[in-house]
């Protein structure tokens, strides 16, 4: 399935959403009720989607559907689930200093990379371009304009696994941002926390 799939769709949108209800499901992919059920139980026999009953005082109880944790690395590749077989045999045999190494030297490419892009832009320009980069990449970024700062969220984590492993990945991409953005970041929200979303908020140097 891809993300253009009525299947792939809903994944993405509660990715980009948090828990939604059938409705909610329904009325993004534009289709009944019915229809909507028809693929949330494919992804549920799958293990993609879980659901949780809200019950009311009066009335029918309602159904809220989440990712499961194979749901959120849905769009990961077979390549990245072997990797991380990998980094946990590595990470047992007490070698973080391997991956360490390898996250830095991944980071000093991308600033390179990021860097030549970015370049004599302004600020609102450089996030707009960094997001396209990410998204190039896997993130499916999006830039949100806030006053005189930006949002820019991510809402798939291709290195998920590896930093959930090794926290050290977030601390290195934030860095990241601030040096190639020239700017002020701070990362609110991370997947590896539980959060639907990597959300990075962005302010000029003061």
């Amino acid at each position: 399935m891809s993300e253009t799939s009525p299947e792939g769709k809903i994944i993405l949108f509660i990715k980009k959403n948090g828990p939604a209800t059938l409705q909610e499901i329904a009325d993004h992919l534009g289709i009944s009720k019915m229809g909507a059920y028809k693929h949330i139980i494919k992804l549920e026999r799958k293990g993609l989607v879980s659901r949780k009953v809200i019950k009311k005082e009066m009335g029918r109880p309602t159904y809220v559907f989440n990712l499961t944790e194979s749901g959120k690395l849905y769009f990961t590749s077979s390549d990245s689930l072997i990797l991380l077989k990998l980094l946990e045999y590595i990470k047992r045999e007490g070698k973080d200093e391997i991956v360490i190494k390898f996250l830095k030297d991944r980071y000093k490419l991308l600033y390179t990379e990021y860097k030549d892009k970015l370049s004599k832009k302004e600020l609102g320009e450089k996030v707009e371009i960094l997001a396209k980069l990410r998204t190039s990449e896997g993130y499916m970024a999006e830039v949100k304009k806030c006053g005189n700062s930006f949002e820019l969220i991510e809402f798939n984590c291709p290195i998920y696994r590896i930093a959930s492993i090794y926290e050290e990945a977030c601390s290195m991409e934030r860095e990241l941002f601030s040096k190639v953005l020239d700017a002020e970041v701070e990362n609110s929200h991370r997947q590896v926390n539980n959060s639907y979303v990597c959300r990075f908020i962005i302010k000029p140097k003061k």
